[in-house]
């Protein structure tokens, strides 16, 4: 028999992974894992606003606009009622995945659309977070939210983007440090260009970067449980990107800002 992987043995010991956005890119690549490592009576919620396309007895689909927050509250307490159903408190892997990007200088491409942003990448986060704390508690569970190698320095172009995955690491490492006395994990993955919708999203026709620069989901995937494994507080997907982040931490702000205003201003809509 096969033995199994740090990663596999990390994701094999929860009994309901509930994971934001697994219908596409590096969320569809955390279930595809997840479908393949956890136990055959373990249960996959997906919160989307489409439906995964993994065909499995495990995944349950939520359909929800996690920007609405009328929406989310009430496919939260669903979720909660499913998991008040276990005998016992259940261990619960909570992936705040979902996010998106806009590219251009602000308030660009409007407003609205940045503080949509917002409600995703940060408020719909932490409504998760605060929401599920609870019960993740009881089952001495684990948390993972992803972030971006963004999140290492301020922006331009990428102004509102960057800053809301400052956010979330800042968030999930002080979280992190909070839970850990109740014998639960909550790790900050920070992954940097990856085959998904993110640019799409972000208003390219096409992704600005070749196909060999970046990741796959499933590099995210695997940095984050190993990560997890290890009870890390932080990760950062790839070697580049991890001297990035090392080098940024040296750098000046003020310097630093004008080096990215001047590579990110050089990446134009195709």
């Amino acid at each position: 028999m096969k033995r199994k992987t740090k990663s596999e043995k990390e994701v094999s010991k929860y009994d309901i992974l509930i994971i934001t956005g697994a219908s596409s890119g590096i969320g569809e690549g955390f279930a595809n894992f997840a479908v393949n490592a956890m136990k055959s009576d373990a249960k996959i919620i997906n919160i989307s606003r489409t439906p995964t396309k993994i065909n499995s007895n495990l995944i349950e689909n939520f359909q929800c606009d996690l920007t609405d927050t009328n929406a989310l509250n009430s496919t939260i307490n669903k979720i909660k009622l499913f998991i008040a159903n276990y005998p016992t408190p259940p261990k619960i892997l909570l992936i705040n995945n979902s996010g998106f990007g806009a590219y251009g200088t602000f308030p660009a491409p409007t407003i609205e659309r940045n503080l949509k942003m917002i409600d995703l990448n940060i408020k719909a986060l932490t409504a998760l977070c605060g929401a599920f704390l609870p019960e993740i508690k009881a089952g001495k569970g684990s948390i993972i939210n992803i972030a971006s190698t963004a999140s290492f320095q301020a922006c331009p172009q990428l102004s509102v983007y960057a800053a809301s995955k400052s956010y979330v690491k800042s968030f999930t490492i002080a979280l992190s440090q909070e839970i850990q006395q109740y014998g639960c994990k909550c790790l900050c993955v920070c992954p940097g260009p990856t085959s998904s919708m993110f640019f799409k999203s972000a208003g390219f026709d096409s992704a600005p970067l070749p196909s060999s620069f970046g990741h796959k989901p499933i590099d995210v995937v695997l940095k984050a449980f190993n990560g997890l494994y290890y009870n890390k507080k932080m990760v950062v997907v790839g070697k580049l990107n991890t001297l990035q982040a090392i080098i940024t931490s040296l750098i000046p702000e003020c310097l630093m800002v004008k080096i990215s205003a001047l590579v990110l201003g050089k990446i134009r809509k195709v």
